[in-house]
């Protein structure tokens, strides 16, 4: 897999011995993800040093084309068109030979066809509510995006900023590019007239819709999966017409570090950095389909035909 990197960097293939100095990392990812992954990391290789900065994803693609002071040598996100988007401006490493990649989900490469980033969870996004909530104000549970143009959902919706928040971005394109561009503008606008609010970050509608504050979220997967698991009283549906997509990894063209790097990238795609996606905290999709054998039970499965047949084909060309 990434042996070809390692050629084409002139790097020798990294071990526990020889990855050391310091590795930094640029996430949209919660903390509850990237800690455990850091740690287990470090664990590994206890002559590094991982750094790693929480960022909204336009803020992380901004710091990536206009600070090139600040050392970033890994981009890891949930919206792969962020990662097209430096692609295009010329600010990632070529990883590997994305012709012999031919890992799909739903018609979509889990992996660059170009060889610039790396597929390492399966995003779906969907609706996310409060069971109490919703009891308590007599709501029927939302199954479809078209559900939410309802009046009786009146301000009962959060959502983030599609300007500030990869999700929310992601999920506005699905729509629209799932009902096509006017139906899925009369959704969307008439989704907008029921929002009790718009934050402006993604964490703010899972923790508003977690304590009550509102009843229902757009919001992607993990949110609802990982609140639910956790105990909270909410539930989670991936509606028709929603999409399966990859979260990626990258290096950045100025890492100082790239063997630290491409080891990194390995551990994520290793059967032990992907069982760790089970974990309740943090509850993703692996990309390897041999792992879901060894699944919680009831654990999605977005290779499973049933899913599949739920997701669109979705367009990154459009959503860039």
């Amino acid at each position: 897999m990434l042996a070809i990197v390692l050629f084409v960097l002139g790097i020798a293939s990294p071990t526990r011995a020889d990855v050391d100095g310091q590795l930094f990392i640029l996430t949209s990812f919660p903390e509850t993800l990237f800690t455990r992954f850091q740690a287990a990391f470090e664990a590994r290789h206890p002559r590094l040093r991982v750094h790693v900065r929480n960022s909204k994803t336009p803020a992380a693609i901004s710091l990536i084309q206009e600070r090139a002071s600040e050392p970033v040598d890994l981009i890891w996100v949930s919206a792969p068109d962020a990662l097209e988007v430096l692609k295009e401006s010329g600010h990632l490493v070529r990883l590997f030979d994305g012709s012999q990649s031919d890992t799909q989900i739903g018609g979509y490469p889990l992996d660059d066809p170009d060889g610039y980033y790396r597929g390492f969870a399966v995003s779906g996004y969907g609706i996310m509510w409060n069971e109490a909530y919703l009891k308590r104000h007599g709501l029927p549970a939302p199954s479809r995006w078209g559900d939410l143009r309802k009046p009786a959902y009146y301000r009962h919706i959060g959502i983030s900023a599609p300007s500030r928040s990869g999700t929310t971005h992601v999920i506005v394109e699905i729509i629209l590019q799932g009902q096509g561009w006017s139906e899925g503008w009369a959704t969307l606008l008439e989704i907008g007239g029921n929002l009790a609010t718009v934050t402006a970050r993604s964490y703010g509608v899972e923790e508003g819709v977690q304590d009550g504050r509102l009843g229902i979220g757009l919001v992607i997967d993990f949110f609802g999966l990982s609140a639910r698991a956790l105990g909270a009283p909410v539930d989670f549906v991936y509606p028709n017409m929603t999409s399966f997509l990859p979260a990626s990894i990258a290096m950045v063209k100025r890492a100082n570090n790239r063997a630290a790097a491409v080891a990194f990238i390995e551990f994520l795609l290793s059967p032990e950095g992907q069982r760790l996606l089970f974990e309740p905290e943090i509850r993703r999709l692996p990309v390897r389909r041999d792992l879901y054998k060894d699944a919680p039970p009831d654990y999605p499965n977005p290779f499973d035909p049933a899913l599949v047949r739920k997701g669109i084909r979705f367009d990154n060309v459009i959503s860039g």
